[in-house]
């Protein structure tokens, strides 16, 4: 079982384009400006809205049409101070008479724009809002005649860099503190057609004033940078403290953690030793850059982040991989004498779950036994919703033979729930019924499949992916499941033979399973199915949580396939700690330096490691990229039978 604490993240930012009629004679439905953009979430460093007159640059194309060809080329839209979005004088945008159309969009608005390129400075960074490169490359094959709500969803293209910086008692105040990157790339060109971002060569040994906002005995030092990805020839970075005539240092050796659209941080502490100033710098804590309305979200870059007020928590999250987990088993009847059971862990190729069947060697007996939940800690939470995936063959009236049970745990009162979605009678068809907890918010509940037969309708029940989501201040906690025996692959669905409508199943998390991720059913290592991921300007990855023990050895195995000249990988996996940030101790043993090259055969990656003391859990990840040396991204890399065992 899975317990983990998930943050719910809103669309990253979001335009809307308001449509009434088809206006190719720029009619009064828009006025004489054309549409009007009305946002609904924000993602700036600036805050959670656009500034009054921001400068946004729109395109518009013909559906599946280069940005050559734009219909609407480079319009200037200027943000209102009631969040409006309104076409400059002459730059209005009006939809076609028919056919479909493709939008790409982007900030800071620019008439420097040359063969699709806009150019990037961060050499100033006095006003970071109007450096802050975000991008929209997704709103396509939008319908002209019906369109009535258009959304962009925009990203961030850069990298934000943020040093929390204390002192001890050898400083007096970091009032008048100044600190400098010295080393890092400072130009670049955008590339508004694919969103790739490339530094300008011989720009990488630059300095840059980092903005500083200090209190006393705590400051917060902040710069946006170009991504690593952007800046290959940038070797180094060092951080310049200056305070009361003394400089502090530090080198960052490692500048590939600085990834697009991330807020790499770090702890940094000033003292004076023996006369000499100091600085002491913790490892990287990489964030993914994301805001929503009501203050700043930090999420793990590499996994989930802290239950933030009004957020979402996944309190309970079983699937049933390696047994019952943290459930128990009520027998009030058996089927078959003391000597017989009911529930059992199921297997169906890579497809794990829980079985309930009285149906023993051709015969049905009368049984009645319930699988129980740990307890749901819903004290802080403010809605709460149940979903789990059943599949049942051969029971009577399911309705009645195959029910929900809940109860708060001080009162054991059991409640009966409705089941609002039953697969058919005649097959093993998996559905996922949704039900509404809200009403036990704020208590702490059990909740119970219940399985019932006679001798003439003894089903089979089967479970699997039990998830319990809070909204509030965080959903709590369930009882920990017992540890799992050495030599099991604890990794769910392994082989991606199981999937959802657009993932495999476990790994469907969509925020840390990205880009274009498709079943390839032709090329493959071993059973029916491989992973195929499409390489972008970015990163994209794979990744799935799986509960460790510290102290304990493990053996992590997957297998890639890398025979396209426009795609690369990597392994990036991490350690984790009770309270969600990543443990470094290990990072050289499970984080990869440099990328994969083509191969034309399956390439097996093997690791082992012990985990670090503090560790719970595990990220386990690879990643997707464009092709490093060329840029060039559309290529794809597979992978097939993943694997992590604990070995003695």
């Amino acid at each position: 079982m899975k317990i983990t604490n998930l943050l719910y993240m809103g669309a990253l930012s979001a335009l809307t384009l308001m449509s009434c009629t088809s206006n190719d004679d720029h009619s009064e439905w828009y006025g004489s400006e054309g549409i009007v953009f009305t946002t609904a979430i924000q993602s700036r460093v600036s805050g959670n809205a656009w500034n009054a007159n921001d400068e946004v640059g729109i395109y518009m194309m013909n559906a599946g049409s280069e940005i050559g060809t734009a219909t609407a080329q480079n319009k200037k839209y200027i943000a209102q101070a009631n969040g409006t979005l309104i076409a400059a004088p002459g730059n209005g945008i009006y939809l076609p008479e028919s056919g479909n159309v493709d939008f790409i969009a982007y900030y800071p608005y620019t008439t420097n724009v040359s063969g699709n390129k806009v150019t990037v400075n961060v050499s100033d960074q006095s006003n970071p809002a109007a450096i802050d490169l975000i991008y929209s490359n997704g709103t396509k094959g939008i319908e002209a005649t019906t369109a009535t709500t258009i959304s962009l969803g925009f990203k961030h293209q850069l990298t934000k860099v943020t040093l929390n910086v204390s002192k001890d008692e050898t400083v007096e105040s970091l009032n008048e503190l100044n600190v400098n990157m010295k080393g890092v790339s400072t130009e670049g060109e955008f590339n508004l057609a694919d969103g790739t971002l490339t530094a300008i060569p011989n720009t990488n040994n630059k300095d840059i004033a980092m903005n500083v906002d200090a209190q006393g005995d705590n400051a917060t030092v902040t710069a946006i940078i170009l991504p690593s990805a952007a800046s290959t020839e940038q070797s180094e970075v060092t951080l310049a403290f200056t305070l009361e005539g003394e400089t502090y240092t530090h080198t960052i050796a490692d500048p590939s953690v600085f990834d697009e659209g991330s807020n790499v941080s770090f702890d940094a502490n000033l003292s004076i030793n023996n006369g000499k100033p100091v600085v002491t710098v913790g490892a990287a804590t990489i964030e993914d850059w994301t805001e929503k309305p009501g203050g700043d979200i930090n999420v793990d870059f590499d996994g989930e982040g802290q239950p933030q007020p009004g957020g979402e928590t996944v309190v309970l999250d079983e699937s049933f991989a390696t047994g019952q987990g943290a459930f128990t088993i009520d027998n009030k009847q058996l089927p078959n004498g003391e000597d017989s059971f009911v529930w059992s862990l199921g297997s169906y190729n890579d497809d794990k779950f829980m079985k309930a069947s009285a149906y023993i060697s051709g015969t049905g007996y009368a049984s009645e036994s319930w699988l129980v939940s740990p307890s749901i800690d819903l004290s802080q939470a403010t809605t709460a919703t149940l979903t789990f995936d059943h599949a049942h063959k051969f029971a009577g009236t399911p309705s009645e033979e195959l029910t929900l049970w809940v109860t708060e745990t001080s009162a054991e009162n059991w409640q009966q729930l409705t089941i609002d979605k039953y697969g058919t009678n005649n097959d093993y068809t998996f559905v996922t019924p949704s039900i509404d907890l809200s009403v036990y918010a704020g208590k702490t509940i059990k909740f119970a499949f219940k399985y019932i037969s006679t001798n003439s309708a003894a089903g089979t029940w089967e479970i699997k992916n039990v998830k319990v989501v809070a909204n509030g201040e965080g959903g709590g906690t369930v009882d920990p499941e017992p540890e799992p025996e050495p030599g099991i692959n604890l990794l769910t669905n392994p082989g991606f033979e199981d999937w959802t409508n657009e993932l495999p199943t476990a790994w469907d998390n969509k925020t840390y399973n990205t880009g274009e991720i498709v079943k390839e059913t032709s090329i493959k290592h071993g059973g029916n199915n491989a992973l195929r991921q499409t390489s972008t300007s970015g990163t994209n990855k794979i990744q799935q949580e799986v509960a460790i023990t510290a102290g304990k050895k493990y053996k992590i195995s997957y297998w890639f396939l890398d025979n396209d000249t426009k795609a690369s990988s990597r392994y990036w996996f991490a350690m984790v700690g009770s309270d969600n940030k990543t443990i470094n101790d290990i990072n050289s043993q499970i984080q990869q330096n440099d990328y994969s090259t083509d191969n034309a055969e399956w390439q097996q990656v093997t690791i082992e490691f012990t985990a670090p003391a503090g560790t719970v859990k595990m990220r386990y990840e690879v990643r997707t990229y464009r092709n490093m040396d060329s840029n060039e991204a559309g290529g794809y890399i597979y992978y097939d039978d993943m694997e992590l065992v604990e070995i003695q």
